[in-house]
């Protein structure tokens, strides 16, 4: 999708028809920068895309309902019909398409009522004629995903959010195409509970008693699933929460080494964790792996003294060979002449001989394992002293983390009685809000270890229910039905986890080359098996949680928006020979509102580099102030296309502000306007 430009009419701050072109790329740069200043329009930029493609509005948008400029709302008589619309054209795989969603409605009250939008959608044809498409949704769904839309429209100051547990599988699943497998996934256990059910309409037996206990399994596996990604959900929101607020204690003079030290003993609270989880790895494979070598080092005192009882008898070292018994007793004669017959003294007497040869082999294989048996009781020092080491470790690990915590207490009752009463309600907030999540990650953990149980127990009833047969034709037809729906259900589940593993697996990979190229800091981002996107101090395997910035958090989610963006392409340009399920994919676009917040220069100046290069095509909605020296600096060699969003106001006690641009001053603020507004000029 390569954006060609976007008409606003009559939406939101936007009176009559303003328009973008966006720069297309090539020799002219792929950069196009939209100035505006607090409340000019920008985020109302930002939305336009979403509103037009999907109908939708992000949630920091105020007052949804009020799509229509203010003043023409108030200026239009009631009965009388305004529009209000968002044309967006775009060229995608060699078509252009012109997507329009607008307005009309009739005023019949002084505010404005939410309304019904209209969609038109047409493309071009070979003969470059324009044909209008009837399935809109569809074919725009196919063009960008709206589960895609999220990384590719967003709000920079939020971006640090955007990639949470859920929204990672959301986007896999979404590139490989397996919407259906989902929705299989989602709707046998539908199927297999009327199965079910008409099997319980049979009457009890045993199949039917499988049965009802599965459903009951499956049923309180599915709360529990739930409750679990509603609490990984909370814990991700409640961490960000913290994080905004932390920041602002770092910020203000009176808490602000505090808080320095806060983190500092956070970061030591973390290492602590680390090394004693390592340790326990470390313990755990010891014992599993080695500990039989502290069982058979007890056993061979014993095994000494069993042989040793053998030699005290005479039986060991054994004076014949079996063998050479066996031949005396086939030839019918002794070594000293005597004939040897079945049944006969002499013959029984040879044969008492065969029992006592048979211990030469024992005395063989003995002096054998006697050999390594010395060596397998010093193998036994060795898990020994490495579990005692690991018990070491987890003690001192776990004393670094009690008196981590006993600091951080202390940190938290200090910052609890200084600067104003606003800086402490923020302490509160925090403690209240980690005390939150701590109990939140108690539960998740309880939920994980609950969720195994269920799962062997679904398991173990699915093999009886396999192998139970019915009482007739009918309830054996019944209960192969259910098995099969089960077992259905159980392949695509598997199928979805395999496809979505081998994607995060490439996600993983390039997020770690984006990264790279645009931090100073030797920080390795990683996209874990467990979709969460981690960022550590170091890539060997005594690695720590590096410190996370408000710069960090972004840097890294702009990571996984560009590795994104490449995962896309390089799904297009395989074409018919893409290996994933889907077939979604594409060049597309970065839209991204307030790109550089409130970041110092390094991180303003990181972010600056990496975007021209992350896609074809990107959109920056900037301020003023955000935009100057580095920002500047950076994005000009790329930049195609700029605009100012200048502000109407009615107010006449503010000053006329303008923004230097090339070498220009262009309005930024005009008062003393007839109502309020904003309108788009381009600079050059």
């Amino acid at each position: 999708m390569k954006l060609l430009s976007l008409e606003l009419e009559n939406f939101r701050q936007f009176h009559g028809k303003q328009a973008i072109e966006f720069a297309a790329g090539g020799d002219d740069g792929n950069v196009t920068v939209i100035y505006g200043g607090n409340g000019a329009g920008k985020t109302t930029i930002l939305n336009a895309f979403t509103w037009a493609l999907y109908g939708d509005l992000s949630d920091d948008m105020e007052e949804k309902e009020r799509l229509f400029t203010d003043a023409l709302w108030e200026q239009t008589d009631l009965g009388a019909t305004i529009t209000c619309s968002v044309t967006v054209q775009f060229e995608h795989n060699g078509s252009d398409y012109r997507l329009r969603r607008a307005v009309n409605a009739r005023k019949t009250s002084p505010r404005q009522q939410p309304h019904h939008s209209d969609v038109s959608l047409a493309s071009t044809g070979e003969d470059g004629a324009w044909r209008d498409i009837e399935s809109y949704t569809d074919s725009v769904d196919l063009i960008l995903p709206k589960r895609l839309s999220r990384f590719f429209f967003f709000n920079g100051e939020r971006i640090e959010h955007l990639v949470q547990y859920e929204d990672i599988q959301d986007a896999i699943k979404t590139l490989l195409g397996l919407e259906q497998y989902e929705r299989a996934v989602k709707h046998l256990p539908d199927v297999e509970k009327i199965f079910a059910s008409e099997l319980r309409k049979l009457g009890k037996s045993k199949s039917s008693d499988l049965v009802a206990q599965l459903e009951q399994e499956k049923e309180d596996q599915g709360k529990l699933t739930e409750e679990q990604k509603r609490l990984r959900s909370e814990v991700g929101n409640l961490e960000g929460e913290i994080d905004q607020l932390e920041q602002t204690l770092r910020k203000h003079e009176a808490t602000k080494q505090l808080q320095a030290r806060r983190d500092e003993q956070r970061r030591a609270l973390r290492e602590a964790d680390e090394r004693r989880e390592e340790a326990r790895r470390g313990r755990t494979e010891t014992l599993t792996r080695r500990a039989y070598r502290i069982w058979l080092a007890d056993l061979l005192p014993e095994v000494e003294q069993l042989a040793s009882g053998l030699h005290d008898r005479g039986e060991l070292p054994a004076p014949l060979k079996r063998q050479f018994v066996d031949e005396r007793l086939e030839v019918g004669e002794c070594i000293c002449g005597t004939p040897l017959h079945p049944g006969e003294g002499p013959y029984k007497h040879v044969e008492a001989w065969r029992q006592k040869a048979g211990l030469a082999e024992v005395e063989g294989a003995w002096q054998q394992m006697k050999g390594q048996a010395r060596g397998l009781g010093n193998l036994a020092e060795e898990p020994i002293s490495e579990v005692l080491h690991f018990n070491a470790e987890i003690a001192a690990s776990s004393e670094a983390h009690r008196k981590a915590e006993e600091i951080l207490n202390e940190v938290a009752a200090q910052l609890q009685n200084v600067g104003s009463e606003d800086v402490q309600q923020l302490e509160r907030r925090v403690r209240e809000m980690r005390e939150r999540v701590k109990g939140h990650q108690f539960r998740l953990r309880d939920i994980s270890v609950e969720l195994d149980v269920v799962s062997a127990r679904i398991k173990e009833l699915t093999d009886k229910l396999k192998k139970a047969h019915g009482a007739n034709e009918k309830e054996e037809q019944l209960r192969r039905s259910v098995a099969l729906a089960n077992e259905a259900a159980k392949a695509i589940k598997q199928m979805l986890d395999t496809a979505s593993e081998s994607v995060r697996r490439r996600l993983d990979v390039k997020v770690r080359a984006v990264h790279k190229a645009i931090t100073v800091k030797p920080f390795v981002p990683e996209l874990n098996e467990s979709f969460e996107l981690k960022l550590w101090s170091g890539d060997s395997e005594d690695r720590l949680p590096a410190p996370k910035s408000t710069g960090e958090n972004q840097l890294l989610s702009l990571s996984f928006v560009g590795a994104l963006a490449q995962l896309c392409r390089d799904q297009a340009d395989q074409g018919e020979n893409v290996q994933l399920v889907g077939k979604v994919g594409g060049l597309y676009p970065i839209v991204m509102d307030a790109a550089f917040g409130n970041l110092d220069d390094n991180y303003r100046e990181a972010i600056a580099n990496a975007l021209p290069s992350m896609t074809s095509q990107v959109v920056v909605l900037t301020s003023k102030a955000q935009a100057t020296g580095v920002v500047a600096k950076e994005l000009r060699p790329h930049t195609g296309a700029e605009y100012v969003v200048c502000v109407h106001t009615t107010k006449s006690d503010v000053d006329p502000e303008k923004i230097a641009v090339q070498g220009q001053e262009w309005d930024y603020l005009v008062p003393g306007a007839d109502y309020d507004s904003a309108t788009l000029r381009r600079i050059g």
